[in-house]
């Protein structure tokens, strides 16, 4: 116990005494969240993207085009343009503006594609009723017209799967404007046959809503933005570079002959390097919670999404403890098999680096490919953050992230119990 306390107070006097290596622990990752949430805020705003230019052509100047029009302008996804004219020359023109770039895509809607679509319907109509009405319409729903028109043009360079998105896109507003036309066209059949006439105050979109959320076991949903991924993953990052002062410590106690000194009293030598976790476990503690809290207060003053935490707090806290454990067990065990405050610097932090790197921290994980998803599950790093995910984006409790929780127990307890070792190895040499 003696070792133990000695050991605690040894090492907060000498981080204490340390400005260089406390402004690298606190100051440097709280200017990393802010940095890099506001460079990735744009990449992280799925559902705030910019409006896509694009080109239409009307050349139906009816209610099919007319709807068409109207709906892509209403849509948050396209900033429509005009084409004016209605010949083959505001054709080619919109061709060449699509085809030099000017206009990722290009609508036109054929001329008469109104007319087409209503005696088509009247076609369908007619094929229903008995032969006595068949003329109800008189002869022009006696054949089947070519099918309403729409051409979209396509710059060369556009990917498929987003021609898929913008295609889809149009069929739901022409379905909407056909179900329009044919209730006008139903409308007047009525009228002709009954004498009823039909009041158009009925709406007919939007009968079923097809809504996006994010899978959650509670009501309140979260979206993940820049700061729900930023904010955990440099925290966790800047945890996990204790690495380097706590290694260069521990190189220094050695070669000033202060760690000979502890070894003399009786006993093993566990005592000092529990010491060292305390101190550095409250250090992560203290990062983790000036981190967090600038994801609460400071990232919305800046036009940043506010970190939302949930209401799990314990499962935080846990989850919270656990990594600083890692982060210190690991910076332990560096310091105890380097051999040099050059060799402990270098290696620590590149080893960090390059968990981080595969952990998500850099990058996030969905973003990988399938083979680098599956290295990143190697990372402690990314047991860490899968573990934040789930705690401030799907606000699950303790049972859902135990798994990671232990995970980064087994960790600590591996480095531990190697730094020991070498301790031991080193002492008896």
């Amino acid at each position: 116990m003696l070792k133990y306390i000695a050991s605690t107070i040894k090492d907060l006097k000498l981080l204490s005494r340390d400005r260089a290596g406390l402004a690298m622990l606190f100051v440097m990752p709280l200017a990393l969240i802010i940095i890099m949430t506001l460079l990735q805020d744009s990449t992280f705003k799925v559902l705030e993207e910019r409006k896509l230019p694009l080109l239409v052509l009307n050349m139906d100047k009816d209610t099919f085009g007319i709807n068409i029009v109207e709906g892509l302008v209403t849509s948050k996804f396209f900033k429509v343009v005009d084409q004016v004219g209605d010949n083959e020359e505001a054709l080619k023109t919109l061709k060449e503006r699509v085809s030099k770039g000017e206009f990722q895509i290009g609508v036109v809607v054929n001329k008469n594609a109104t007319e087409l679509l209503r005696n088509n319907i009247k076609y369908n109509i007619v094929k229903q009723l008995p032969d006595e009405d068949s003329l109800v319409f008189g002869d022009l729903a006696i054949k089947l017209e070519p099918a309403a028109k729409i051409e979209i043009y396509f710059d060369p360079i556009t990917k498929n799967s987003f021609k898929q998105s913008i295609t889809s896109a149009l069929n739901e507003f022409s379905s909407g404007v056909e179900a329009k036309v044919l209730f006008g066209v139903y409308s007047s059949l009525l009228k002709q046959l009954l004498g009823m006439e039909m009041k158009n105050k009925g709406g007919f979109d939007k009968l079923v809503e097809v809504q996006t959320l994010y899978a959650s076991n509670d009501n309140n949903i979260v979206i993940p933005n820049s700061v729900q991924h930023n904010v955990p993953a440099w925290t966790i990052f800047a945890m996990f570079f204790i690495v380097i002062p706590l290694a260069g410590n521990i190189i220094k106690e050695r070669e000033s002959g202060i760690s000979k000194r502890l070894s003399v009293i009786a006993g093993s030598n566990m005592p000092i390097i529990l010491g060292k976790v305390t101190t550095y476990f409250f250090v992560g503690i203290i990062q983790a919670i000036s981190m967090l809290a600038v994801g609460v207060w400071i990232l919305p003053l800046l036009g940043l999404p506010q970190l939302i935490i949930g209401d799990n707090y314990l499962a935080l806290i846990i989850l919270t403890a656990a990594v600083s454990l890692a982060a210190s067990g690991y910076g332990v065990l560096i310091g105890s098999i380097a051999t040099s405050q050059e060799q402990s610097s270098i290696f620590g932090s590149i080893s960090v680096v390059i968990l981080a790197a595969i952990g998500g921290i850099w990058v996030p994980v969905f973003m990988m490919t399938d083979l680098m998803q599956k290295v990143s599950m190697l990372s402690p790093l990314n047991w860490a953050l899968v573990g934040y995910y789930d705690v401030l984006l799907r606000n699950v409790g303790i049972s859902e992230i135990l798994s990671y929780v232990l995970l980064l127990m087994g960790f600590f307890l591996i480095c531990i119990s190697c730094a020991w070792y070498f301790n031991r190895i080193r002492k008896s040499s």
